[in-house]
């Protein structure tokens, strides 16, 4: 079986969700195997319920993203094992850019609000300067993000494959309807 993971958009955070007929011990040595032959590209471990995929540390910069496979059993189907997966920033830049863009909202509804209290109370405020500074925090957050991404094109690619490998070894079926 010869069938690509159904990623619809590797724009921002590609998921998917497939089922397969293997039992949990035998997807976590298959997730296992694929790590030792490819050890000297990625690195990761494996549970009873998660698998972390990333690049070896060795290789490994900043921006470069790491995929989470979550492994559960199938309450509608016996015999089926559900597979989500995830691929995206390490969670500590995911929490720095959440912070840098939850703070520009403090900033520009604190300083924007009282800059707009005073300006209808005195004719004029300093503060009407924090939301254009609050706005330009928003923006170069988000250009950082886009340029992130584009340095790390080459192993969201990468790691998509190493997903469309693991899968395709565990046959696996896309929708609850292939499964009848």
């Amino acid at each position: 079986m010869s069938q690509k993971v159904p990623i619809k958009s590797l724009l921002s955070r590609p998921r998917f969700k497939v089922f397969t007929q293997l039992s949990k011990q035998e997807f976590i040595d298959l997730i296992k195997k694929h790590l030792e032959k490819n050890s000297v590209e990625y690195g990761g471990y494996a549970n009873n319920e998660i698998a972390m995929v990333r690049l070896r540390k060795d290789k490994d910069k900043y921006w470069h993203p790491q995929l989470q496979i979550r492994i559960e059993e199938d309450e509608d189907h016996l015999g089926y094992l559900v597979v989500r997966g995830i691929i995206g920033p390490k969670p500590n830049v995911w929490t720095f850019f959440a912070f840098l863009y939850g703070l520009s909202g403090a900033v520009f509804i604190t300083l924007g609000s009282y800059a707009l209290s005073e300006y209808i109370v005195q004719g004029t405020s300093v503060w009407v300067w924090a939301i254009p500074v609050a706005l330009l925090i928003a923006l170069g957050t988000y250009a950082a993000s886009l340029y992130g991404h584009y340095i790390a094109k080459f192993q969201l690619g990468r790691l998509f494959h190493f997903v469309n490998d693991l899968l395709n070894d565990a046959e696996f079926y896309e929708s609850k309807d292939e499964l009848n």
